[in-house]
């Protein structure tokens, strides 16, 4: 079963585009948008073809290890997926 969860980021300063950069090169992340708001950018990430061993504790691995320590990221919000919608054609 594929998992996937949209993560809010908020950075320091004016570093979001460098920030996108980087975040968007890392694993199982599908898209990073910049955005207005409370947050920064918010990136996608999906786990395809997941182990049955997967659990919460490796998509909060990624966060706090490959996104949360990047340079420039003040403080994400982690948000799973429970029901996809199609997109619209």
């Amino acid at each position: 079963m594929a998992v996937s969860a949209y993560v809010l980021i908020r950075c320091r300063g004016a570093t979001e585009g460098k920030v996108a950069e980087v975040i968007r090169h890392k694993p199982h992340v599908k898209r990073v948008d910049t955005v207005f708001g409370d947050y920064d950018i918010i990136a996608y990430l999906e786990f395809e073809e997941l182990p049955s061993s997967f659990s919460v504790a490796e998509l909060n691995h990624i966060v706090t290890e490959e996104i949360r320590k990047v340079e420039g990221v003040s403080s994400t919000s982690t948000h799973i997926v429970t029901t996809k919608y199609a997109e619209r054609e």
